[in-house]
């Protein structure tokens, strides 16, 4: 599995200054995934209604792609009231769930895709080692989970294959900030480096070479 190389680029809209890394700058969510691989296999822990599913399967068209999201099974019939994102609290997991089902049977075609209901850690850790080529963690935001979830993608992904995910912040005082702590943790633990943060929070880290 080759090192994905990432153009230099600007500074501005980065929310992560890397010294002497490899830098770009997305202006939509979606570009983010032409920094991985085509025809690949891959894994998305946190669905939600498939919206982000859909960009994978369109742009990376990959040739295996695992779905994890917990759905009812933590949340029950209703989503917590998160303000417009669940519709304050009236959108139902079923519901979530059932579009996601929409979306991905459209691509069933073209991809193997594994849809499992349920804790992402446990599911991960069924899949064979150096078995993905990229992962994107957009699943609880917290520090221990985020954490635990990191420490088994390392054994999962292959050799120059990329972790990424959503909703990295700086401030400690943000909800999410345990995200980037235990990316920023991972990677002076086990010798890996951020290669990319954009202007919507993603990023992506590597193991340095």
């Amino acid at each position: 599995m080759r090192h994905f190389p990432l153009a230099r680029n600007s500074t501005r809209n980065l929310l992560y200054k890397m010294s002497g890394s490899n830098r770009r700058v997305y202006s939509h969510r979606e570009e983010f995934l032409q920094i991985v691989p085509r025809e690949s296999v891959g894994v998305e822990l946190g669905v939600f209604k498939g919206e982000f599913s859909k960009q994978i399967l369109e742009i990376v068209r990959p040739r295996e792609l695992h779905l994890i999201d917990v759905w009812w099974t933590q949340f029950g019939e209703y989503y917590p009231n998160w303000g417009e994102y669940t519709d304050y609290g009236r959108l139902k997991t079923s519901d979530a769930y059932a579009n996601a089902m929409m979306i991905i049977e459209k691509y069933s075609a073209k991809t193997n895709v594994t849809v499992h209901v349920g804790d992402d850690l446990k599911y991960l850790a069924t899949l064979p080692d150096s078995y993905l080529d990229w992962s994107y963690l957009d699943s609880s935001h917290e520090y221990e989970h985020t954490k635990l979830e990191l420490e088994i993608l390392l054994d999962k992904t292959k050799s120059g294959g990329l972790i990424t995910g959503d909703d990295w912040q700086e401030d400690t005082n943000h909800i999410h900030y345990g995200v980037s702590q235990a990316v920023k943790e991972f990677c002076k633990t086990y010798n890996w480096e951020v290669v990319l943060l954009d202007n919507h929070r993603q990023w992506a880290i590597q193991q340095c070479r």
